[in-house]
């Protein structure tokens, strides 16, 4: 089965400066077979214990076979903590001969220490958010608030009082939730987070913003409820332990002087800018009003028509019905940006939910307030693989990937797959979900945005 190329656009991703680098062993292998599959991990694991383990395991794997993956791997970690979930399946670049073929995958990534003065610890975040809006379910706002404090200030502004974007420091937040086994730890010691969540991890998230010294790398874990015996919306693994909420992950601290940030990439897919960037003149929390003192949503709405080169009545039906799911972006910059585009250096992207040109409103997909004064550029996904793009190519990198569902059938038993095939094999660590990557940007202009999920297809966000 022929792989995905490798893009060169990697080596145009930003990465900060650093000193001192931990080790990690990092291998991705796919095949045909799960049992194949689970096979050559027995091999890897043989060949070279760790302090810790980090693993993503496709969902389609049979559930027969978890466990055995969860047994092998956990005899590689002698003295730490085993981490990982069930994955999206990684998308391949199959030709016609085996397009109809499915494959299994396994990333694995081995820590061992490459200083005295560092160490790791493995932890498991129950902080839970407030509870994902259902359809005909009242959610009391006393509930709301016992869970999930960051978005208080939706009461007030519901109320008639001002928004609760950006009223509280990612210090307060971080402040007010906590990571039990990162408690008793000096922050600027952290040098490196990776973590694999559920959902409503707000509080999780602004936990994170304590430790402003670590780059910051992750996902949430792939919907499982058909791909689990028990139904488990996601399956995280800590240990011995399956978990279907909260957080689980591994710090690597340093307490050498010398050590400084390990180097992030960060890349948007293949999102191409639409127009010109505009200043945000008025806003409200996530929603926009006004850019360059203009109606936000009818420049959005010139934006794409200037895109199709003609109003989109005018298109032919057919090209009308696509262009209607297309989606676009803003990335927010905290200044006026120059082209081409960093979009590394955006203070956020986001997809844009909806536009009224009648009152100009236009809402971005964030938690963060869009500030007055701070710079928008539309985006849009250009008909391209944008997947393809965001494969990594360099060694020992721990990359996550974020790509659309796959909507690939449950297995429950070994037998329902081939029991032998071909296992392929690359040098770096490779997860994807259809939830979402966890990013956490560097500096940006002198200040590091928190850390938030992205779940734009084809994000990817690497550890090296």
């Amino acid at each position: 089965m022929q792989r995905l190329p490798l893009s060169s656009r990697a080596s145009r991703l930003k990465a900060t400066t650093f000193h001192r680098r931990t080790l990690w062993q990092c291998a991705t292998y796919t095949s045909p077979s799960p049992a194949s599959l689970l096979e050559r991990v027995e091999q890897k694991i043989a060949e070279a214990p760790s302090d810790v383990t980090l693993f993503a395991l496709s969902k389609n794997v049979p559930q027969q076979l978890v466990d055995d993956f969860r047994r092998v791997l956990s005899s590689s970690s002698s003295k730490g903590t085993t981490i990982g979930c069930l994955s999206e399946v990684l998308p391949t670049n199959s030709s016609p001969s085996s397009a109809e073929a499915e494959t299994f995958s396994i990333a694995i990534a081995q820590h061992r220490p490459a200083h005295s003065s560092e160490r790791t610890i493995a932890f498991r975040s129950t902080l839970l958010g407030r509870p994902n809006i259902a359809l005909g379910r009242e959610i009391k706002p006393e509930y709301q608030a016992d869970h999930d404090q960051v978005d208080s200030g939706l009461e007030a502004f519901l109320k008639g009082g001002s928004w609760g974007f950006g009223e509280q420091t990612p210090e307060q937040k971080s402040s007010q939730h906590e990571i039990e086994e990162l408690k008793g730890e000096d922050s600027s010691s952290i040098r490196e987070l990776v973590v694999f969540t559920a959902d409503r991890i707000q509080p999780f998230l602004a936990a994170l913003s304590r430790f402003s010294s670590a780059s910051t790398v992750g996902m949430v874990g792939s919907s499982t409820p058909f791909h689990t015996r028990d139904g488990s919306a996601y399956s995280l693994f800590y240990g011995d332990e399956k978990v279907a909420t909260g957080a689980v992950g591994v710090a690597v601290l340093d307490s050498a002087a010398s050590a400084s940030m390990m180097p992030l990439k960060l890349q948007y897919g293949s999102l191409a800018p639409v127009g010109d960037a505009h200043e945000v003149t008025s806003s409200q929390g996530n929603i926009v009003l006004t850019l360059s003192g203009q109606n936000a949503a009818r420049l959005l709405l010139n934006a794409v028509n200037d895109l199709f080169g003609t109003s989109a009545a005018n298109l032919p039906a057919a090209q009308r019905t696509h262009e209607k799911e297309k989606e676009f972006y803003a990335a927010v910059y905290a200044s006026k940006p120059d082209f081409p585009l960093d979009l590394s250096q955006a203070r956020l992207v986001a997809k844009i939910m909806a536009g009224d040109p009648s009152r100009g409103a236009m809402s971005v997909e964030t938690e963060e307030e869009v500030k007055k004064g701070s710079y928008v550029v539309f985006l849009h996904q250009p008909d391209v693989d944008a997947t393809a793009a965001a494969r990594p190519a360099e060694k020992r990198q721990l990359a996550f990937l974020s790509v659309p569902p796959s909507d690939v059938m449950p297995h429950f038993a070994a037998s329902e797959c081939p029991s032998k095939g071909e296992v392929s094999s690359e040098e770096y660590f490779l997860a994807a979900s259809e939830n979402g990557v966890v990013i956490a940007p560097g500096q940006i202009e002198g200040r590091r945005p928190p850390p938030r999920v992205c779940s734009i297809e084809g994000t990817v966000t690497a550890l090296q």
